[in-house]
């Protein structure tokens, strides 16, 4: 009798998971057409989901939609790579001294706790309207969970592994390597998942005070001119874009822990 290879357990549970996503999906799109079409019958309040890919295809075609979309994602790539690098250097820094966090804690909860909405109008006046501002705001969105996050994941490294990398001659470069940081990834990852949806809304904050072009600029102009078609429009690249980096920062975290699976 013919034996076919065993079931994996991690894909059936995989597709276990992706059925009722899809029906989630399709059902919120039939709903959502329902109501904008036949139940709000109004473009102004509600569209329905076809005018917003429709008038998504418009923008796409005169090239208005790649020139925000471009804007937007070169601005947040650059901001969002400073602020990881910058994130995991001081976390480190933290987790490892003591009097650095007396000194510097303090500082980095309040910042993390200001609205950067209250912030924005200080960056652009002091930088003006343009890119650097723009970095600025998303770079401190993500910085400050970054930071934490990698601070919080040295500290909770197991003590005895530390002991143990001593014990067997390890330098304080080796045992921050092969130790310190290996068990604070999920911590750092955790917080560069926290990253993404703050410098996206830095994304958003920047250009609605300092851009010209943008995501964020082309909502706010479309909520000023009653266009709410294309406002959707900005909202769902934002909200795709936020989904599919958590996505890939998901396995990013099962590919370098995968103990914590």
């Amino acid at each position: 009798m013919k034996t076919g290879p065993a079931p994996d357990p991690v894909r059936a549970r995989g597709g276990g998971k992706l059925r009722p996503t899809l029906i989630s999906i399709i059902l919120v799109i039939v709903v959502w057409e329902i109501l904008g079409r036949w139940v709000i019958n109004s473009d102004l309040i509600f569209p329905p989901l076809s005018d917003i890919v429709s008038r998504a295809f418009e923008m796409a075609e005169t090239g208005e939609l790649w020139r925000h979309v471009s804007t937007s994602g070169s601005a947040f790539v650059i901001g969002y790579t400073i602020a990881v690098i910058a994130g995991v250097l001081l976390g480190l820094v933290l987790g490892l001294s003591r009097t650095v966090t007396s000194y510097v804690e303090p500082w980095l909860v309040a910042l993390y706790a200001t609205p950067m909405i209250a912030l924005a109008p200080i960056f652009i006046v002091l930088m003006g309207i343009g890119i650097y501002s723009k970095l600025t705001i998303i770079c401190i969105e993500a910085f400050f969970p970054i930071a934490i996050n990698t601070a919080l994941g040295i500290r909770s490294t197991d003590q005895g592994l530390v002991d143990a990398s001593r014990a067997f001659g390890a330098t304080r470069r080796q045992t921050i390597m092969t130790v310190l940081l290996p068990f604070a990834c999920p911590f750092i990852i955790a917080g560069m998942r926290i990253a993404v949806a703050r410098a996206l809304a830095g994304v958003l904050v920047g250009e609605i005070f300092g851009s010209i072009a943008g995501v964020g600029n082309m909502i706010w102009f479309s909520a000023e001119a009653y266009d709410t078609p294309k406002l959707f429009t900005g909202v769902f690249i934002l909200a795709g874009t936020s989904i599919v980096l958590m996505s890939l920062l998901a396995r990013l975290e099962r590919l370098v822990a995968p103990w914590r699976n």
